[in-house]
């Protein structure tokens, strides 16, 4: 299960892009979603062609992808701002996007 703690953790480890892109295995994760999702891997694009033509989330650069983790149902595409998470047996997408926060100033520490 996929908890509020775990999102934590991922955006703490995935926070910046350190692989190269051929350690990401896009090419099994597009395999193993093969059966639920319409995924296309471009030269520099991930494109989830069962998605509408206008939503923000059909196509992303692949340069702007921190990591993909294989979960038991699910799996995750780590970017900086936001998850998404793909039902390994289902059609499922579910977008998880970062909280907003306010760095606070010395004097707001304080009180």
């Amino acid at each position: 299960m996929i908890t509020d703690r775990v999102i934590k953790e991922i955006y703490k480890k995935y926070s910046k892009s350190s692989k190269p892109k051929g350690d990401l295995n896009l090419e099994y994760f597009v395999d193993l979603l093969s059966p639920n999702h319409k995924i296309k891997i471009d030269n520099n694009e991930v494109i989830f062609e069962d998605q509408e033509e206008f939503s923000p989330f059909r196509r992303f650069l692949i340069r702007g992808l921190n990591g993909v983790l294989e979960f038991d149902r699910q799996v995750a595409f780590v970017f900086d701002n936001h998850i998404l998470f793909l039902g390994k047996e289902s059609d499922e997408m579910r977008i998880h996007m970062r909280p907003f926060e306010e760095k606070k100033s010395f004097l707001r520490r304080l009180f």
